[in-house]
């Protein structure tokens, strides 16, 4: 890519993470992958995940109980789904997914 340079994304003034420009195999992602689906510091141990962007260009996001919309200007709002009914519903209405059952991870109870 001739001309090409990393973007790096700042926030307050500190770099927060790059973007490399650089072409990647897939290979390159196997350690990330392991750590993210083995790590008990990994969020996605901790809990099932489950995200998608919205048509407004915003995301929605129900990890274990909690969820979060975000509009397409980062305005987000979380709040807890106490009933699992509320939890199954948002599976089947916010994302098409039909569970008969609150999923949990894969270590017992969702955080």
């Amino acid at each position: 890519m001739a001309g090409a340079a990393d973007l790096d994304v700042v926030r307050d003034g500190r770099r927060v993470y790059r973007l490399e420009v650089r072409p990647r195999v897939l290979g390159d992602f196997v350690a990330g992958a392991w750590w993210h689906s083995t790590s008990p510091e990994s969020h996605f141990t901790r809990s099932p995940v489950c995200s998608r962007v919205t048509e407004d260009g915003g995301r929605i996001t129900l990890s274990g109980r909690r969820l979060k919309v975000t509009d397409a200007q980062g305005v987000s709002e979380e709040r807890e789904l106490a009933e699992d009914a509320e939890v199954l519903g948002v599976y089947r209405e916010r994302f098409g997914i039909a569970l008969e059952r609150v999923p949990v991870a894969r270590g017992g109870d969702v955080a």
